[in-house]
């Protein structure tokens, strides 16, 4: 990954949190190590406005609270706190960070595509909760969905038209490409 990296040990959740506050840019927190987040492009920008607008339009109705970029998740098994760039939680008492997310999405780019599609999602795959990891790619028609199954297992789909549609039968819903995009 090209974001710069600095080792760093957090004893406690608290000493994290107060470090974040502090800083003037946001810090993935992975295996001991502070991962500098960087700006992203109006495009990606654009992606993740359309996601939560889209989850938050159509779950307005149900209990989810329905984030983006700047509430952490916070994998407490692990220590490990990442920003995902959509996430739509469970509501509990924390007011920074989730750890009760259902569905996740991450705009890929250059720079976090193999961290994303890899190391995270080995990550996320430990969340009893989470039942969709939507991988979006930013230059192009091309959404991979990754869906838990009934025994655990999960399973890919890849959806590359802009005719396409995502079911998530969790939340009763589904996205077409058309509407990720803008298009």
């Amino acid at each position: 990954m090209n974001p710069l990296t600095e080792h760093r040990k957090f004893e406690t959740v608290e000493e994290y949190l107060a470090f974040e506050e502090k800083s003037e840019v946001r810090h993935e927190y992975y295996l001991e190590n502070l991962i500098e987040m960087s700006g992203t492009s109006y495009n990606h920008n654009n992606l993740v406005f359309y996601l939560s607008a889209f989850f938050r339009y159509n779950l307005q109705r149900l209990e989810y609270k329905i984030s983006s970029e700047q509430v952490k998740l916070f994998i407490g098994s692990e220590n490990i706190f990442f920003y995902p760039d959509v996430m739509v939680a469970l509501p509990e008492e924390h007011q920074y960070y989730s750890t009760q997310p259902v569905l996740i999405a991450e705009v890929l780019s250059e720079s976090t595509r193999k961290f994303d599609m890899i190391d995270k999602f080995i990550q996320y795959q430990k969340l009893d909760t989470l039942q969709y990891y939507l991988l979006v790619e930013p230059d192009k028609y091309l959404v991979i969905l990754y869906k838990k199954a009934a025994e655990g297992d999960w399973q890919s789909n890849t959806f590359t038209a802009i005719t396409d549609t995502i079911d998530l039968p969790k939340f009763n819903i589904s996205i077409a490409l058309k509407d990720i995009y803008e298009a």
